[in-house]
Formats: C-alpha cells, sequence, structure tokens
C-alpha cells in the first residue's frame, strides 16, 4: 500500500507506514525465519539518525519546536523498525511493490498533465503547483520510477512475472518527457545527475570497446547538450547594444515626460527595463484594455511590473503607444504572469525557468535584494548559515535551536531579505552541520552508506541511483526534513536494504 500512496498523499503515507509497523508488531512478524533481527544490526545505524536529533534536543533553548522536529524525523524510527520486523518479501513481490510504484507515479503524471491540458479551466497561477504533492518531492519519485523502468528494460527476462517490453518503453518515454514537464529545476540538476552517473557506472563496468565508446559518446551528449541550452538562454539574456545617455528621447508622443534610470542595468532580452517608462500613460493605457487593473496585485507582484517587463521583453516603450501594440494573446500572458513574451511558446519547456533563474541573479547582484526570488533568497540562507557553522563548527546549534539562532545570525547580517523570508538552508548537508555540526553530519552521513556497502550493494544499480538521485536533491533543498522527502526516503532506502534481489546487486553492463 505505502509505495502506491507517496504520489498522492502525505496523511496516506503516514497511514500506510503506521499500518506496516502495527501489523509487524501485532503478528509478532519478527518471529518469521526470513526475519534476522536482532542479529542483523544494519537496522541500528538508519535508526541511530533518529536519535541524534534526539541527542540535540538536550541542547536546545525551545523544546516545543524541538518536539515538532522529532516529529518530522521520526521516519527514521518507524520505517526501519516497520521493514526490518516484517518478513523478507519474496523476489515475486518485490517486483510487484517496484512495479505498482511505477504505475502510482505513472497515474499521477497523468492527472498533472490532465490538468496542464486544462490549465485556464482550473485558474492555476503556478505551473509547479500542478503536481499533486511538492513538485520538487514528486520529481525524485519520478525519477526513481525512470530508473526502475530502464532496470527492468534490461533484466525483464529473469522477471518471476511477465512484463511487456513495449509497456516498459512506453512508460520510460512518457517519464522521462514528464520530467521535463514538470519544470522542478532541483529535480532537472537531479535527472541529470543521476544520468551522468548511469553512464560513468556503465563505462566502468563494460569491458567492450564498442559498448564502451558509445557510452563515452552518450555521457558527453548528456553533458554537452543541457549546456548548449542553458548557454543559448544565457545568451539571450545578455546580447544587448548599449544606449547612449545623448540619444535618449525625453517626452513620449503625447507629450509626457519619460522615466530613465540608467543606474538600473536590468533587461528583458537585451532591453532596459527602466528605460522609457511612463507610468501614467501605463496606466490609463492598459486599465481600458484589463479588468485587472494595473496596481492590481498579480501572484504577489503589482500587475504594472509584470506589464513593463513584458513591453521591455518586445522592445516596446512603455507608454500608451507599446500597450496598444499588445495583441490579445500578449495581454493574456500579461494575465498569466508572464514577464516575457518568449514564455508564449515555451508551455512545455524549461526555458522560463532558466531564464527566470538568470533574471533573479542578475536583479539580486545589481540590488542585493533577494526578496522573492527563490534562489536569490537561498544565496542568503547559506550567508546566514556558514556564519552559524562558523560559530558552532563541531556540535552545531540543536534541535530546535536554529529559528532562535537564524535570527542571531540575520540580524548580524547587512542583509535586504525580509523577516518573514528568512529561513534555514536549503541545503541537507548544510542544515546539518549547522544542526549537529561535524560531527553529527559524520555519523549521520555513515549511518547511511555504512549498512549499503556492508550488505553487499556496491553494484546494486537501483540503490547506488536511488541514493545518487538524494545526493544532488539535497544540495538545493533539505529533503530529508520534509514529511515527504524523509517517509519516501527511508521507506525505499530500507526496502532496498534489506529487500533487494539477487539479480539487483548484480553487477549492470551494456553490450
Amino acid at each position: 500500500i505505502s509505495a502506491s500512496v507517496f504520489p498522492f498523499s502525505e496523511a496516506l503515507v503516514s497511514i500506510s507506514i503506521g499500518l506496516l509497523l502495527l501489523q509487524a508488531l501485532v503478528l509478532h512478524s519478527w518471529k518469521h525465519p526470513t526475519v534476522k533481527w536482532p542479529s542483523s544490526y544494519s537496522w541500528l545505524f538508519p535508526v541511530s539518525i533518529f536519535f541524534v536529533y534526539l541527542l540535540g534536543t538536550f541542547f536546545t533553548s525551545d523544546f516545543s519546536f524541538a518536539l515538532y522536529e522529532l516529529k518530522k524525523t521520526v521516519f527514521w524510527l518507524v520505517v526501519p523498525l516497520a521493514i526490518v520486523l516484517s518478513p523478507r518479501l519474496s523476489e515475486r513481490r518485490i517486483y510487484f511493490v517496484l512495479f505498482v510504484f511505477i504505475l502510482a507515479v505513472t497515474v499521477a503524471s497523468l492527472i498533472f498533465a490532465g490538468k496542464l491540458a486544462l490549465f485556464n479551466y482550473f485558474q492555476i497561477s503556478e505551473f509547479r503547483s500542478l503536481s499533486i504533492i511538492s513538485h520538487i518531492r514528486f520529481s525524485l519519485q519520478v525519477i526513481l520510477a525512470i530508473i526502475l523502468l530502464v532496470w527492468f528494460i534490461f533484466n525483464r527476462n529473469s522477471f518471476p512475472i511477465k512484463i511487456n517490453a513495449g509497456l516498459l518503453l512506453v512508460l520510460l518515454v512518457w517519464l522521462v518527457v514528464f520530467q521535463l514537464l514538470l519544470k522542478s529545476l532541483l529535480g532537472l540538476i537531479a535527472f541529470f545527475g543521476v544520468l551522468l552517473i548511469t553512464f560513468i557506472l556503465l563505462i566502468a563496468k563494460t569491458k567492450s570497446p564498442k559498448p564502451k565508446f558509445l557510452l563515452s559518446i552518450l555521457l558527453v551528449i548528456s553533458i554537452v547538450l543541457p549546456s548548449i541550452y542553458v548557454g543559448v538562454v544565457y545568451f539571450d539574456f545578455y546580447n544587448f547594444k548599449e544606449i547612449k545617455f545623448e540619444d535618449v528621447e525625453i517626452y513620449t508622443p503625447s507629450g509626457n515626460l519619460y522615466y530613465h534610470d540608467f543606474e538600473q542595468e536590468l533587461r528583458e532580452n537585451g532591453h532596459l527595463v527602466y528605460m522609457y517608462v511612463c507610468e501614467d500613460e501605463l496606466r490609463q493605457e492598459w486599465n481600458k484594455r484589463s479588468e485587472i487593473k494595473y496596481d492590481d496585485n498579480l501572484n504577489g507582484y503589482i500587475l504594472g511590473s509584470t506589464l513593463i517587463r513584458y513591453l521591455a521583453s518586445k522592445g516596446y516603450r512603455k507608454d500608451s503607444v507599446g500597450v496598444s501594440k499588445l495583441t490579445q494573446s500578449d495581454i493574456e500572458l500579461i494575465l498569466n504572469g508572464a514577464t516575457n513574451y518568449k514564455f508564449k511558446n515555451h508551455v512545455f519547456s524549461i526555458y522560463p525557468r532558466i531564464y527566470e533563474t538568470i533574471w533573479e541573479l542578475e536583479y539580486y547582484r545589481q540590488t542585493s535584494d533577494p526578496n522573492g526570488k527563490t534562489l536569490a533568497q537561498r544565496i542568503e540562507f547559506i550567508k546566514a548559515s556558514l556564519i552559524l557553522i562558523k560559530e558552532n563548527p563541531l556540535f552545531g546549534v540543536g534541535t530546535g535551536n536554529w529559528v532562535i539562532k537564524y535570527d542571531e545570525a540575520y540580524n548580524s547580517m547587512d542583509t535586504q531579505l525580509n523577516k518573514e523570508k528568512r529561513g534555514p538552508s536549503h541545503n541537507q548537508y548544510i542544515n546539518y552541520l549547522v544542526k549537529f555540526g561535524i560531527f553529527g553530519f559524520a555519523w549521520i552521513l555513515f549511518a547511511l552508506l555504512f549498512p549499503v556497502f556492508r550488505a553487499g550493494h556496491r553494484n546494486n544499480f537501483i540503490f547506488i541511483l536511488f541514493l545518487t538521485t538524494y545526493a544532488f536533491a539535497n544540495l538545493g533543498d533539505a529533503n530529508l526534513e520534509t514529511h515527504m522527502g524523509l517517509s519516501f526516503f527511508s521507506f525505499f532506502y530500507c526496502l532496498f536494504l534489506w529487500n533487494s534481489t539477487t539479480d539487483m546487486k548484480k553487477p549492470v553492463t551494456f553490450g
């Protein structure tokens, strides 16, 4: 049941995992001959991570928040015990569980696609909110489903159950396409990271020259193509001609004064945003064409700011003439929050996400204002985190103390970040260093990796790539301190650790 509900509901995940532990206790499942606890001490390592958090409460100044953190991380205690106390799954059952997970992810992705097709009907303002759960956590589930499908395709002949190769291939192609549709930047980084590691592992394991050469070519392509794509977006952003002060016009065609800000170098498609701006004319002309007015709130911003950026992207002046040139399609794009006309044909592309990220970083560089800018805010989070790590390098600030300590760190910084937007690092490794210091961080890594190699999973293609997915994803978010991120990771970590089949542990080669 647990494997089938991850893409749909945090509540169902909690209930299903709780029931898994309950049935093990009620039915005395540990007496089953396939259960080797407590002689198999590997379960102690993941469970110990919960006790790192528990130990951290001895240093807390906010016990109520420490209890909240313990509640969030209780999966480190519940999931390993639930799985280690349950009878080992047969090969047929473990493959069935994994295939059910793939189908669940596929169904959730189709629901996403259906919402996408009816984007305007659902009146969804944020593309990534289309996913049922957090788009980041869902993207990680999609990656695992892709990994499983690849392994199934290459090993289907050894399965105890028959699975049509054509069906597996169709599911694989769809989920790869869907991963791009989801537009989770962190998910894409994790996906391409896994792709690179996959090619590297296969190259290392493959001895035949021709397959090795082909894999090397694919590895280069997987590096070069994304780099070129990002480079094109970067070039589009910074490709511009300089404007000379003496050539600038002062009055609009209607005789009103233009506003020119030469210090603001923000651009859209190379055009300066805050040049040739006449807000009085913009307000008057726009309000004639839209029920949502110039000064109204649109997705957390004044609509006028979106309009100005959009006009700049087309090279239009920000006056009544510029607004009059906008088509009805342009108006609809602006009302949907588009700041650039190029986004019109990129509904199924990550171009807008990359472009907006570059724009945010450029805005942050020029103004030092990170508010409302995802990546810029995270830079401020990391700056504050590094202050706390420097002050508490060995044992960290303890469990539950991060709110208090981060407030102190931000107050000591020259930051423009609003108080309501301040928070911890969106980086799992840095979060561990802040809370538990070098010693706690080192133990958590050891507790996660030692059982993997001790139990003979060095060649477990699925398990290694699953860990790789989180290794990349944790660079940009604290996935192991969120409900879905931790429950999903701990469940499949323990499932692979104690229920991987003999075939799953064999080396994977190509050709």
